[in-house]
């Protein structure tokens, strides 16, 4: 089992879709500053659950879902993914926390638990985490994971980004 001293990260099942399709597709507080800078519509969730999520527990890339320990309770996803920025081929962390969660600490955890895992079981050399230059407190975050900024791009999707990056 994928876990931290609070969470577990689970791949995703019917009972989490549907808290998951709150999250992403009527929270307006945590969506502006993540992936799309907005809320999905029904149909652009869909089709995220559909291509980016782990359906099973053998699956390394894609989103997981966070779950409390105590609580059982969904609190938002996070996962590695492969994505090319740059003409070269990286792997990224990312998460997504609902606005109850923020400030506890629990960012740095996951990234911890990440970026763990990626050297001791996926025998990863680097990481990669891309945040909106607005988004502050993310950007916190992985300067305080000690990620370092090293480039920049523009997407159509999701506006510019700033890439920091962790040698492992």
């Amino acid at each position: 089992m994928l876990e931290t001293e609070r969470v577990r990260f689970e791949p995703l099942n019917s009972k989490s879709t549907k808290d998951l399709e709150s999250l992403f597709c009527e929270n307006n507080l945590v969506m502006k500053s993540t992936l799309k800078g907005r809320v999905f519509t029904k149909k652009e969730f869909e089709e995220l659950v559909e291509n980016n999520f782990i359906n099973s527990k053998e699956d390394n890339y894609g989103f997981r879902c966070i779950v409390t320990k105590s609580e059982s309770k969904i609190i938002g996803v996070s996962g590695l993914h492969k994505f090319k920025y740059l003409e070269k081929e990286y792997c990224e962390f990312g998460f997504i926390l609902n606005e109850n969660y923020w400030g506890k600490g629990l960012a740095s955890e996951i990234g911890n638990f990440w970026f763990n895992y990626a050297k001791n079981k996926m025998n990863l050399k680097e990481l990669v985490a891309t945040v909106s230059p607005s988004n502050k407190a993310s950007r916190k975050v992985l300067e305080k994971l000690k990620m370092e900024h090293f480039a920049e791009f523009i997407s159509n999707e999701r506006g510019k980004r700033l890439i920091l990056r962790k040698i492992l």
